[in-house]
């Protein structure tokens, strides 16, 4: 697989099923967000995770590199991030540490 292919997907395992869920909820309601336009007020999307949502006030047209927009889901205890990026899962993947994420693996197409 080229190191240049983009990631297409996010995988991160959380404590419990409950985390996951929570945090996929968070994540979509924040990729929504995102995909809308990031026009005020910031959602409170992470706040009941213990993070800042204003901290990922990123925009559409400066912060991401997805032409599509992302979508969280979750088997067990992990939550899968469907997405196609270059750069984006970097910041997205420090994102998923702090919201609880017991390690991050980025895969591309073909990896899975």
């Amino acid at each position: 697989m080229a190191e240049d292919a983009p990631i297409v997907e996010m995988r991160a395992p959380f404590v419990d099923e409950i985390v996951a869920r929570e945090v996929a909820d968070a994540l979509n309601m924040w990729f929504r967000w995102i995909l809308t336009g990031s026009e005020d007020p910031v959602p409170a999307a992470f706040e009941s995770l213990g993070v800042e949502t204003t901290d990922y006030a990123w925009s559409l047209e400066d912060d991401v590199d997805w032409e599509l927009g992302p979508h969280a889901r979750v088997y067990a205890t992990e939550v899968r991030i469907s997405l196609g990026t270059h750069e984006t899962h970097l910041h997205l993947s420090g994102l998923l540490r702090r919201l609880g994420a017991l390690s991050v693996r980025c895969l591309r197409d073909g990896e899975f």
